[in-house]
């Protein structure tokens, strides 16, 4: 399959095959992807226009032809530019794909490490960068792979994805990674934070709830979040649960009080304002627009 037939917000992946290849078109202000984390390793290709990427606590603004490497266990957020267009493609893959449980000389040096975090890669590969015509082209060739999935393909990207890897290690482009206890320590406890509130989102949480679970007072727990996440908590809970509802208004067929109450607004009115501020429309014009037809 050509890169240009990839459709938006679909994740192209094999059952058994640890890796994922997502198209994603930012137009109108969304989305607006809150900060996460997860164990694959991630690159980005930007196809045009630009956006505001949060890795870890580093901000940069992406332009068209970055290259940006996110690595596992990192925390990042992508954020719209006003209404501007950006498209990109993700390539989201485990190190197990290239051999990270394999107790090999590769293994140990370099890919447990940057698993672990003990190296990182420079953020963003520009195109007069070295060898970007050479990691480029890797790249893509990864992603039709992955994308077309014909028969064995397996191998293919498997060995893709190495030569990749060699491309970056060697290149410089992968770097020791020199984190302060104290910084280790606070992006555990802010993965640990974003875990809870994707699993207790429903729940009734408030600044004292979370806060205690971080050990923190209210107000330490504030500035703690406004800081590292770049919004304020009750706003990234906000659209964490708006998000869910839009998942729900697309692909069931509860009531709208229903998914409200699903998603942890006990006020329907509140949810319907809460929804179109976000999505500018109300949630039963999200449904009619998004709905599988």
């Amino acid at each position: 399959m050509p890169l240009n037939k990839l459709q938006q917000n679909i994740a192209y992946k094999e059952q058994g095959t640890p890796y994922s290849l997502t198209r994603t078109i930012t137009q109108n202000g969304r989305p607006d992807i809150l900060f996460h984390w997860h164990t694959d390793l991630e690159i980005v290709y930007v196809h045009e226009g630009r956006a505001r990427f949060h890795i870890d606590s580093d901000y940069f603004t992406s332009q068209a032809g970055d290259i940006i490497l996110i690595r596992p266990k990192a925390l990042h957020s992508i954020h719209p530019i006003g209404n501007e267009r950006h498209s990109m493609d993700a390539l989201n893959f485990h190190l197990d794909l290239t051999g990270y449980s394999t107790m090999d000389a590769a293994s140990i040096n370099y890919l447990q490490p940057l698993y672990n975090g003990e190296l990182d890669f420079i953020r963003v590969i520009k195109p007069d960068q070295a060898a970007y015509p050479a990691i480029k082209a890797c790249l893509f060739r990864a992603m039709e792979i992955g994308a077309d999935r014909g028969e064995y393909f397996e191998f293919l990207l498997k060995a893709q994805l190495n030569q990749l890897l060699y491309l970056l290690f060697s290149q410089s482009y992968i770097t020791s990674n020199h984190r302060s206890l104290e910084s280790y320590r606070k992006e555990e406890k802010i993965r640990s934070l974003i875990d809870y509130i994707s699993q207790h989102y429903q729940d009734n949480l408030s600044i004292e709830h979370l806060s205690a679970y971080c050990g923190y007072s209210p107000t330490h727990f504030m500035n703690f979040f406004k800081k590292h996440l770049g919004v304020s908590c009750m706003e990234y809970l906000i659209q964490f649960r708006l998000r869910k509802a839009a998942e729900l208004l697309e692909h069931s067929t509860i009531s709208i009080l229903e998914v409200a109450q699903q998603i942890g607004f006990n006020n329907l009115s509140n949810f319907n304002r809460q929804f179109k501020k976000y999505y500018q429309m109300t949630p039963s014009q999200y449904r009619r627009t998004n709905s599988p037809s």
